[in-house]
Order: structure tokens, then sequence, then C-alpha cells
């Protein structure tokens, strides 16, 4: 799958599950190829005056928030965060 696209829709989740992280930014995101794929935009601020719809970000793989195996192995996840410049 490509690695670039648009933001398509997103929500700002001020709710969830005891150990996760609130607000953050669900977001769904037409990729360049036309696929779309949901998950969190990162790097910009949960605040609909920060956030377009139709801008341009990129596919990037961390760490999965800070979580891990039994073994302690970290868990690797994609997200999605505005184009660089």
């Amino acid at each position: 799958l490509p690695n670039s696209g648009k933001l398509y829709s997103y929500s700002i989740v001020h709710r969830s599950f005891p150990g996760i992280d609130v607000p953050y930014i669900s977001a769904i995101v037409d990729l360049d190829d036309g696929t779309a794929i949901k998950g969190n935009l990162i790097n910009v601020e949960p605040d609909p005056e920060k956030i377009e719809f139709d801008m341009p970000v990129d596919v990037v793989f961390d760490d999965a928030l800070g979580r891990k195996d039994r073994d302690g192995n970290s868990y690797i996840s994609y997200f999605f965060q505005p184009k660089a410049g």
C-alpha cells in the first residue's frame, strides 16, 4: 500500500478504555491508490482548528503507544501524520 494519502474523516476521542491516553484523533485516510484505512492521526493537536479535511498525510510506523508483549517486545503499529512541509 502507498505510504501517503489525504485525511478523509476524523473523530477526536475523549473517553476510552482504562490505560489509553485521551484525547487522541481517530482518522480515516484515503491512500494515494484509493484504499481507505483507519488509524490514529499523530503529531497534530486534537483541535478541530488544527485539522483539515483532505490534508496530506504520511503513513509512519512506530511503537504502539508503549505497549509490550509478555516478553517485553514492543508492538509496532502504523499511524498517520501531517505531510512534512
